[in-house]
C-alpha cells in the first residue's frame, strides 16, 4: 500500500538527484576554498590565526 504523501517514483528520484547534486557541489566548493582560498591580502585576519609561531 502506497503512503498518502509519497509522490511518483520519477519525482522522488528527481528530488533525490537534485539533493545529491547540490550536496556534491557544496563539498567541491568547500574543498576548493580550503585548498586555494584566493586571499592574498597580508593584513587579512586569517594570517593572525595561521601564524607559524602558534
Amino acid at each position: 500500500m502506497e503512503h498518502m504523501l509519497s509522490g511518483p517514483p520519477l519525482g522522488n528520484a528527481l528530488v533525490a538527484l537534485a539533493g545529491a547534486a547540490i550536496t556534491l557541489w557544496v563539498i567541491v566548493a568547500a574543498v576548493r576554498m580550503l585548498v586555494a582560498p584566493g586571499e592574498t591580502d597580508p593584513n587579512h585576519p586569517k594570517y593572525r590565526v595561521l601564524k607559524e609561531d602558534r
